[in-house]
């Protein structure tokens, strides 16, 4: 059966793991409130990952202080509570990687309001253009209709000599593509918190034990 100490160290490598991972699905749902504008799906998916963060973060700080004091009653507290999170946290999960398609789609949306400003001031379109290699709203017609003519971002090394370095795919299927690739990664992330929680949990189940037997041995 393994010490106390050494169940402790195992706990915190555990924190720390739990922890940067929890930090990382902050920082995207705060990149997604701050870059973009963002509508009520968008915003919800933002404060979703958020909310998954910040609710280990917390728990994890008890379940650090728990494990510090070698305290049985805060420790099974902590599991407890623990328990509790890791079941939210499943649901949400559940919500967000069964709604990817939907949620990619909307937060997309702010390529609209891009698109707007480049009806009414050229150029506003580039910085799409540039990043994903593509070309109007949803293909270079979508300048043609407009009355203008596809600008030097919409061609391959910005080469409009030659017609065949026009870029036919349109910038919103690829930022679409691009959330829809993002928030795959950080749902398997979330995943992968929820897993190592479970792991803590059982680890802390048996610093629990530890410590309630070194307690009894101290007795005599």
């Amino acid at each position: 059966m393994a010490s106390t100490s050494g169940y402790k160290v195992f706990a915190y490598a555990l924190h720390i793991l739990c922890t940067l991972l929890a930090l990382v699905l902050i920082s995207f749902g705060i990149y997604i409130l701050v870059s973009y504008d963002t509508n009520e799906i968008g915003c919800w998916t933002a404060y979703a990952y958020i909310g998954i963060g910040a609710a280990a973060i917390i728990i994890f700080f008890w379940g650090y202080l728990s494990a510090w004091r070698e305290n049985v009653c805060c420790t099974v507290t902590f599991i407890t509570i623990l328990c509790v999170v890791i079941i939210v946290q499943l649901a949400v999960l559940f919500v967000l990687t069964k709604g990817e398609n939907t949620a990619a789609s909307n937060l997309a949306n702010s390529l609209e309001t891009t698109w707007e400003e480049e009806l009414n001031s050229p150029g506003a379109m580039s910085l799409y253009e540039n990043w994903f290699h593509c070309c109007g709203r949803g293909s270079p017609q979508d300048y043609i209709v407009n009355e203008r003519l596809p600008p030097a971002t919409c061609f391959r090394d910005h080469d409009k000599s030659k017609s065949e370095n026009l870029i036919h795919t349109g910038c919103r299927v690829e930022f679409e593509n691009y959330w829809r690739h993002l928030l795959s990664i950080f749902n398997i992330m979330g995943w992968i918190l929820v897993a190592v929680e479970l792991i803590l949990s059982f680890v802390s189940c048996g610093l629990c034990n530890s410590i309630r037997n070194d307690h009894r041995r101290s007795y005599y």
